[in-house]
C-alpha cells in the first residue's frame, strides 16, 4: 500500500519521520590548516556555515529528530580504502591530496569534526569511504529501522559528498531537504551550480531558517 505523499516542506519535516544527516564536516575539508585548505582550496564557506549548523542541530535536538554524522576514513598506510580506481582520479587532479597530503587519516585531527560540533551519545556516527554516504555502510538500515521518510541534507562539499548522497537517496525513495546555508563548497558558483541540480531533479533546497521555523511553529500549535 503506497503511503501519503508529502508535498509541503511542514509535511516533509515532522519530527517523526526526520534525520539531519552531516555530511563530512570535518577539518580536513573545513578547517584552516587541513588537508583541503593546505592544498589551495579556499574553505571560507565551509568555516561561514559552521555557526548555523550548530544552531541547526541545536533546535534538531529540541525536536528530538535524529542526527546522523557522516564521516570520511580515507588516507592509511596501506590505502585499504582507497581503490586504484580512486587514487587514478585523485592524481589526475594534481592536487596532491591523497598521495603527498593525506586526507582524514583515522584517528587524526584532519579526521575530527571542526570545530563546534559535537556528538552527543544519542547521536549516530557513520563512516564511508566513498562519496555517497550509502555506499557499503548501514546507513539505509539505520533509516529504515527508525521510520525515516524525510532527510535534511547539511555538509561539504556541496557538489561532490552532498550531491551523491542526495542522489543515493532519492534513488532509495527518501525525501530530500538540501539546507543551502548549511552546505559549502570551494567555489560559489560550484556550490551555485549543484544546489541547482540537486532541487530540479534529487529533492528542495530551503535555509536552516525554514526549517527552524516551521519547528517551532509547529510546537507553538500555530
Amino acid at each position: 500500500m503506497s503511503r501519503a505523499m508529502l508535498s509541503t516542506l511542514a509535511q516533509k519535516i515532522v519530527p517523526n519521520w526526520t534525520a539531519l544527516i552531516v555530511v563530512d564536516a570535518q577539518n580536513d575539508f573545513v578547517s584552516p590548516g587541513g588537508a583541503f585548505h593546505r592544498t589551495g582550496e579556499d574553505t571560507t564557506m565551509g568555516q561561514e556555515i559552521l555557526p548555523r549548523l550548530v544552531a541547526l542541530i541545536g533546535e534538531t535536538r529540541n525536536q528530538k529528530v535524529p542526527i546522523i554524522f557522516i564521516t570520511s576514513h580515507y588516507t592509511t598506510e596501506d590505502n585499504r580504502y582507497l581503490s586504484d580506481v580512486f587514487l587514478h582520479q585523485m592524481k589526475r587532479k594534481g592536487t596532491g591530496r591523497y598521495f603527498d597530503v593525506p586526507v582524514c587519516s583515522p584517528k587524526t585531527w584532519g579526521a575530527e569534526l571542526a570545530p563546534g560540533l559535537k556528538v552527543s551519545p544519542e547521536d549516530t556516527v557513520i563512516i564511508k569511504h566513498r562519496y555517497s554516504a550509502f555506499i557499503n555502510t548501514d546507513l539505509e538500515l539505520r533509516l529504515r529501522s527508525q521510520g525515516v521518510r524525510t532527510l535534511l541534507i547539511t555538509g561539504v562539499s556541496t557538489s561532490v559528498c552532498v550531491e551523491s548522497s542526495t542522489r543515493h537517496a532519492h534513488f532509495l525513495d527518501y525525501y530530500n531537504v538540501i539546507l543551502s546555508d548549511c552546505c559549502a563548497d570551494y567555489k560559489s558558483n560550484i556550490h551555485e551550480d549543484a544546489l541547482r541540480r540537486l532541487d530540479l531533479h534529487y529533492g528542495q533546497v530551503a535555509e536552516s531558517k525554514d526549517i527552524i521555523a516551521t519547528w517551532q511553529a509547529t510546537s507553538r500549535g500555530l
